[in-house]
């Protein structure tokens, strides 16, 4: 389809003397590539899928951040005597 394919980027010239004021053809800037929709259309990574497999099938996470985060606070926390 040709909605599908991404339409040559056009950003209009400035006029002034030596100018012709024709838009031309030029390369996105980082910012405009980021923020097209048509940069956003891509097959999911990988780790999304798996990720996505894994929650489906009822896995569940084995990470350890957060207790440890909750260990860690509770040792930092004011007013507790250290050992």
């Amino acid at each position: 389809m040709a909605a599908d394919k991404p339409q040559p980027h056009t950003r209009p010239v400035q006029t002034g003397p030596g100018k012709t004021g024709v838009p031309e053809s030029v390369p996105r800037l980082p910012h405009e590539r980021d923020e097209s929709a048509d940069s956003q259309r891509s097959e999911p990574r990988p780790k999304m899928r798996q990720a996505h497999d894994d929650v489906a099938a009822g896995r569940v996470d084995t990470d350890r951040g957060p207790p440890s985060n909750e260990a860690y606070q509770k040792q930092k926390s004011p007013g507790k005597p250290r050992v």
